[in-house]
């Protein structure tokens, strides 16, 4: 498939362009706000893809998700339906400069556009119900500070990590291969678990991959702590039965892609019939926010809890964790930002979300003056 962007005053008109040009076959991947080096072409792009012309076509992949896929494109059509929305509505604050600089903020922290607009209209609009006398000289900032409790205001997190009064968990780890789920449940199991003297027991599962519990059965042999590996469904089953007396049962299951995640069909089935589970979603924080969202789609099957986000030392803009949560409406559980067992760990909490969407921006700023 061949990727073609086009560019426009608006969503609509930029759609119009590609459907002329490209004809009914084009297929509508993303739009978004052009980027600063692109602004010059238009204000907003969306990007198609073109099937691929070839004498002799490759051999079909598998068939995928169609469900899935259909829910992926209507979530983004109906992004661009309420972006055009609130572009068309009247807005109080459009004139204000204050109001334009939170909107690019917000927008280079990969906050998606619905979002920002919703939070930087509540916030202008309690701004104007802010007395006079407070909000000079310093709207900007007060603007941010109000901008930053909208965001506050829709963030869940998951609560203490300790066992549930009807007794042990069994805690999920569930996510796309590289996400990290591996070394976050070692370290979960260390300050979570053994640190706190609570009974564990570390279950690997894996019906396709003879050797990929080698990894997990190493870190688990240097804690101490007991291992099994499940390399048929019903050995998963068996452990769990076997172990339901632990405190906990940490479980890490395979990393599945696109292509391949009809393979999980029999785990996801035995997970959902089993009790006291909760499942966090592993993702890593430098994903793009239309990446991460896929993901949680792709993984609903595994009934995700939380999300839990590894890898925030590989990005500066967590805009896109701050999205993805929000329109998921799911709690975030840990964030991980760093290899090092246990220390780069800690309980998720929004300051660390709002202080790489704010600090950053106003860092950036400082330095361009």
């Amino acid at each position: 498939m061949k990727i073609k962007s086009y560019f426009a005053a608006s969503v609509e008109q930029a759609i119009q362009q590609a459907r002329e040009q490209l004809g009914a076959e084009a297929m509508l991947i993303t739009s978004r706000r052009a980027s600063p080096e692109a602004r010059h072409f238009g204000a907003y792009e969306v990007v198609f893809g073109i099937p691929s012309q070839s004498s002799n076509p490759a051999p079909k992949p598998e068939a995928r998700d169609l469900n899935a896929e259909m829910q992926a494109l209507r979530a983004q059509l109906d992004e661009i339906k309420r972006t055009l929305h609130l572009s068309s509505a009247p807005n109080p604050g459009s004139s204000s400069p204050e109001m334009e600089e939170l909107l690019r903020d917000l927008a280079a922290a990969d906050v998606s556009g619905t979002l920002a607009q919703q939070i930087a209209h509540e916030a202008y609009a309690a701004l104007q119900a802010t007395p006079a006398a407070t909000r000079s000289p310093g709207s900007n900032q007060l603007l941010r500070g109000l901008a930053a409790d909208c965001i506050r205001g829709r963030m869940q997190f998951a609560p203490a990590f300790s066992i549930g009064p009807d007794g042990g968990r069994m805690v999920i780890f569930a996510g796309p291969a590289g996400a990290g789920k591996t070394t976050t449940l070692v370290k979960i199991a260390i300050r979570e678990c053994l640190a706190k003297r609570q009974s564990l027991r570390i279950i690997s599962v894996d019906p396709h991959r003879v050797a990929a519990h080698e990894k997990l059965r190493t870190l688990a042999g240097i804690l101490g702590a007991g291992f099994t590996a499940a390399s048929t469904i019903q050995e998963f089953i068996q452990a769990v039965d076997e172990f339901q007396s632990k405190n906990f049962l940490l479980v890490d299951t395979p990393g599945y892609s696109w292509s391949d995640f009809a393979n999980s069909r029999d785990l996801t089935d035995v997970l959902s019939r089993m009790e006291r589970r909760e499942t966090h979603l592993v993702l890593p924080a430098s994903m793009k926010r239309e990446d991460l969202l896929r993901s949680i789609r792709q993984f609903e099957a595994f009934g995700a809890d939380y999300l839990l986000f590894t890898k925030l030392d590989e990005t500066e803009s967590l805009g896109g964790i701050v999205s993805a949560a929000i329109e998921a409406n799911k709690p975030l559980s840990f964030f991980a930002a760093g290899q090092s067992i246990p220390e780069d760990l800690e309980p998720a909490n929004s300051e660390a979300l709002l202080e790489s969407i704010f600090v950053r921006e106003q860092a950036s700023a400082i330095s361009a003056a």
